[in-house]
């Protein structure tokens, strides 16, 4: 039987993720990226990509054991053409994800990603990328979207998604928003509220030491400083910025530890 879950992004559908900043520290992409608790639906993903609440992907069930990629409008997926069918590419950690990978294909040849268990490329994969092209009026971005299936076609999951912001830049499959595996910010610290109204309070695991917390907003501008930390708890207060998303970074020692998004509402 197939695994109901409900299940919700970690972020806020925010069109103007679009415009997400960049870093000073060349460290930082301008990347979407998206990851959301392990989803394994028993029909439909419907895949936002960029986060803007358009629907850009279905990848669903088919025929009970096929699982399908179908892009939503212009966009398109990767892969190719073989034994009668459009099969799009499970691809490993790091490829580059741009024009240069040669057939993309859109709507009108829905992708065949794994049937039964032997045709598709999918067919019992863990940790594959799925290579995406998005269409946003004249500019197009590419992306990502990392799923498990099973070797009898029963069954997928997806774990996260990414995507460039700058139009017609390459991605690389499992690169995220600092440009590392999206493992580095886990368990080093956590955020409780998040999303927050008036404050909220930042936990570490080890003990800080002159360390600075720094907010962001989207076009990587610093709107909130916290300096001269020392201990595992920093209490953050909202004063007077907006409700929205934000970034905040954690550094020690002129060292990066971590980046989070930050939420505020009203």
């Amino acid at each position: 039987m197939k695994t109901k879950i409900i299940f919700l992004k970690n972020v806020a559908s925010l069109g103007c993720l679009l415009m997400l900043f960049s870093f000073n520290s060349g460290l930082y992409s301008q990347i979407i990226y998206t990851d959301i608790p392990d989803a394994t639906p028993n029909a439909t993903y419907p895949l936002d990509l960029n986060n803007d609440t358009i629907v850009d992907f279905l990848i669903q069930f088919d025929l009970g054991d096929r699982v399908m990629c179908k892009p939503q409008n212009n966009n398109a997926y990767s892969g190719n053409f073989d034994g009668g069918a459009h099969l799009p590419w499970a691809l490993s950690a790091s490829n580059s994800i741009c024009d240069s990978l040669a057939t993309w294909y859109d709507s009108n040849n829905p992708g065949t990603m794994a049937w039964g268990t032997s045709i598709g490329y999918w067919v019992g994969e863990t940790n594959k990328y799925l290579a995406l092209k998005l269409i946003v009026g004249t500019n197009t971005y590419y992306g990502w979207a990392r799923l498990d299936l099973l070797s009898t076609s029963t069954s997928f999951t997806i774990k996260d998604y990414a995507c460039e912001s700058t139009p017609n830049a390459c991605i690389q499959s499992g690169q995220t928003i600092l440009g590392i595996n999206e493992n580095l910010n886990k368990n080093i610290f956590s955020i409780v509220p998040n999303p927050f109204i008036s404050s909220t309070t930042i936990q570490t695991i080890d003990n800080l030491k002159n360390a600075t917390l720094t907010i962001y907003n989207l076009y990587g501008q610093t709107l909130k400083q916290v300096n001269n930390i020392s201990g595992q708890t920093v209490s953050l207060s909202r004063d007077n910025l907006p409700s929205g998303l934000y970034f905040i970074r954690l550094t020690e020692e002129n060292k990066i530890i971590a980046v989070e998004k930050l939420i505020i509402t009203d």
